[in-house]
């Protein structure tokens, strides 16, 4: 009995992947659950479990191939069953796969492995962020260890003229949002919201807030909460609300699952804990995936009002700008100052027309502007 590790579809756009390494070399005892290799899409990176206790039999993919979705990369078989003979058919297509014999593939796993341990986690990810490549670096830690001094030593190194190759992260951002200019027409709308009221509550963060508001939303705008895909489009049963969070590697999204369903307190919590998980690296890559709106944010930069780009599939997204401190004339005759909040919707005019989104927006407005207690 055999169980196929295929590559798995981890978001509405993904069509391949990247094998990125092998925690288990073929012919190594595996458990049901236990993570026996990793693999990379455009912005995260994916455990694979292996699907039953038993034996890593073949490896169809070493690290670094990309696969199409849903093509095997790997093969675990029954423990005291007799492998197949290398060579024999996979279910990748023979373009793709060229399988090695069981000594030569555990021999390259552990060749990796064995580079792997010669560069440190954050000397790895120092590189990825500075575009530098490994290949030749001489390690100065124990062993022969690459640092994170090193790296810094070949990015100094390198003529200022030079150009340097975007990194893996960057790359992927840029051809994400080249492809949605290109393939989107983006209109923005601007408004703005007073938030005296809120920002006078003890302890609200504002992106939670601006979560909140979106999120009870969105229910009675349901053609701006989901996903065009080709000629149809797909709403979301709940509001997964994708909260941009800038990072030292490049700019990521952190899903808010149902946000509908959760308090003000709930959303400030949960948002700063994705928010720190991202920034240190550890952001569990499902909760990067499968948001149906999103919210991006410059106003702690001193931005007023910006229109940032559509992430496709998704049919619209909020920029927040900074709070201005301004003078209204009230109802009364009596001018006052009040903080008002910098927002432009942006949304896809293929999938929603002007009034529908400025309706839209100012349900957003309005519920940032009615603050209440139970939120």
């Amino acid at each position: 009995m055999s169980w196929k590790i295929g590559m798995p579809n981890l978001g509405h756009t993904m069509e391949e992947g990247k094998v990125a390494e092998w925690h288990k070399a073929v012919g190594d005892t595996v458990s049901k659950g236990e993570t026996i290799a990793v693999v990379e899409t455009d912005k995260a990176s994916f455990d694979i479990e292996s699907p039953a206790d038993g034996v890593l039999w073949v490896i169809h993919a070493l690290a670094g191939t990309v696969v199409p979705v849903g093509d095997a990369i790997g093969l675990v078989g029954a423990i005291g069953e007799i492998a197949p003979a290398p060579g024999t058919p996979s279910p990748l297509p023979a373009a793709t796969t060229q399988p090695a014999p069981a000594e030569r593939q555990a021999e390259g796993a552990t060749a990796q492995r064995s580079q792997r341990a010669r560069i440190s986690p954050a000397a790895r990810a120092l590189a990825d962020e500075l575009g530098i490549d490994l290949e030749g670096i001489a390690g100065s830690g124990d062993d022969g260890l690459v640092t994170r001094d090193d790296v810094r030593a070949r990015a100094a190194a390198a003529p200022r003229d030079e150009a340097v190759p975007l990194s893996p992260m960057r790359r992927a951002i840029a051809e994400a949002t080249e492809r949605s200019w290109r393939t989107i027409p983006h209109v923005p709308l601007h408004s703005h919201a007073d938030v005296t009221a809120l920002l006078s509550k003890q302890g609200v963060s504002l992106t939670a807030a601006v979560t909140r508001a979106c999120a009870l939303a969105l229910p009675r705008h349901r053609a701006f909460n989901g996903w065009l895909l080709e000629s149809a489009f797909k709403p979301s049963r709940h509001a997964d609300i994708a909260v941009a969070i800038s990072t030292p590697a490049g700019l990521v999204t952190a899903v808010v699952d149902a946000a509908e369903t959760k308090s003000l307190a709930q959303l400030c919590h949960e948002i700063s804990a994705l928010a720190a998980s991202a920034r240190d690296g550890r952001l569990d890559g499902a909760k990067m995936t499968g948001g149906s709106f999103t919210i991006s944010s410059l106003g702690r930069w001193g931005v007023d009002a910006f229109s940032p780009v559509i992430s496709a599939p998704q049919v619209a997204i909020l920029g927040v700008g900074r709070v201005n401190r301004v003078a209204r004339e009230g109802p009364d005759g009596n001018v006052r100052f009040v903080s008002e909040l910098g927002l432009t919707l942006v949304f896809d005019h293929r999938a929603n027309d002007g009034v529908q989104a400025a309706e839209f927006l100012a349900d957003i407005v309005g519920h940032l502007e009615q603050v209440k207690e139970d939120a």
